[in-house]
């Protein structure tokens, strides 16, 4: 019986299991490096198999290996583990066997891997204070609401005394948090169902890819990711001598946000139509000119993929600035909230203490 549900448990371990995106990070500079040692495929799954990585990703090497092994294509056989492996690794490794580049390709990937988890640190270490500050700040309010508030209801009830709207209001927080906190624990898990499945949608994914773009501050960095790594993979493709219409359909379907998806397929088809690339981007909503000024220098210098490199290197530049800035951006906005807060508590607390000196008097 104890055998059983281990083994369930394992199950259910490996299912929901995650990999890191360090451990990717690490399996694609190990494979660039015995592809470009010129190691057969087979052999360095083979060897991947044997190293100290998670559980899961050994169990999914393992797979990916039998599956190479029975004939399936390299990026075929990552595709069929698109829980670990993004659109964006797949369609890399596409190009990769297709281009016969399959070394240069994982090197760049490994790069544009870095730079997003470089980016998520920068992000994490820029909001930590703001974290502890709402966190520190929400503890406080719940011990206020949950054991100073009801004191001074029995209080104030002995005497009668009228009590004011702040404390009324902390009181009603605290009834509804006590007597009702089974729908807010439904409605919470509700409304993340809810998003889940609406942002599985098409027409959901577009609308939050969209929204995405208009939160402050956020939104700006996020765009200009955005920018920096179509860029990138696009100066790559190029350079690789993909055709310019493959590589845009291929980046557009890398790019993760449906919004720039859009935007690259109606760049593709102007350029289809006989448009330069700097032109087509010129109507562009979401790429900015200095996009234009930079695609149509190098167009005319014949060094595209140089250019289009530089463009991610200006915008992996402005995303660090933006970064870097993020707390000063925040702060305006957090310390009216806390003052919000302070000022709620600091009314809820005291006021009724004053009316609790002249009651007594």
């Amino acid at each position: 019986m104890i055998d059983e549900y281990a083994e369930l448990l394992k199950k259910f371990k490996s299912r929901y299991a995650k990999v890191s995106l360090e451990e990717l990070i690490i399996l694609t500079r190990q494979f660039a490096t015995f592809f470009d040692a010129g190691i057969p495929i087979i052999k360095i799954l083979d060897r991947m198999t044997k190293l100290k990585f998670s559980e899961k990703l050994l169990e999914v090497l393992t797979e990916i290996k039998e599956d190479v092994d029975a004939g399936l294509s390299f990026s075929a056989a990552f595709g069929r583990h698109r829980s670990i492996f993004s659109s964006l690794y797949i369609n890399m490794l596409k190009v990769g066997e297709e281009g016969g580049v399959l070394d240069i390709v994982l090197k760049r990937l490994a790069d544009i891997l870095e730079a997003d988890l470089e980016t998520r640190n920068r992000i994490k270490h820029a909001t930590r204070y703001p974290k502890l500050t709402l966190s520190a700040i929400a503890i406080a309010f719940s011990i206020l609401i949950v054991f100073v508030i009801p004191k001074f209801v029995g209080l104030f009830n002995k005497f009668n005394a009228e009590l004011p709207l702040p404390t009324k209001i902390l009181i009603w927080i605290n009834y509804f948090t006590q007597n009702y906190w089974w729908l807010v624990l439904t409605i919470i898990v509700a409304v993340i169902i809810g998003y889940r499945k609406y942002k599985s949608t098409k027409h959901g994914k577009e609308k939050i890819d969209y929204l995405t773009f208009k939160i402050p501050i956020i939104g700006k960095i996020v765009h200009k990711v955005y920018i920096s790594r179509i860029s990138r993979i696009l100066g790559l493709l190029y350079k690789s001598g993909i055709p310019v219409i493959t590589s845009f359909d291929i980046v557009s379907e890398v790019s993760g946000n449906e919004i720039i998806k859009k935007e690259v397929q109606n760049i593709k088809i102007r350029v289809s139509q006989g448009n330069s690339i700097a032109a087509s981007f010129e109507y562009s909503t979401y790429f900015p000119e200095v996009v234009t000024d930079m695609v149509a220098a190098g167009e005319e210098t014949g060094r595209l993929d140089e250019m289009l490199e530089k463009i991610s290197d200006y915008f992996d530049e402005e995303t660090d600035y933006a970064i870097k800035n993020l707390s000063s951006a925040i702060e305006p906005i957090l310390l009216v909230l806390i003052a919000g807060m302070v000022i709620l508590l600091a009314l809820g607390v005291f006021l009724p203490m004053w009316d609790m000196i002249k009651v007594i008097k």
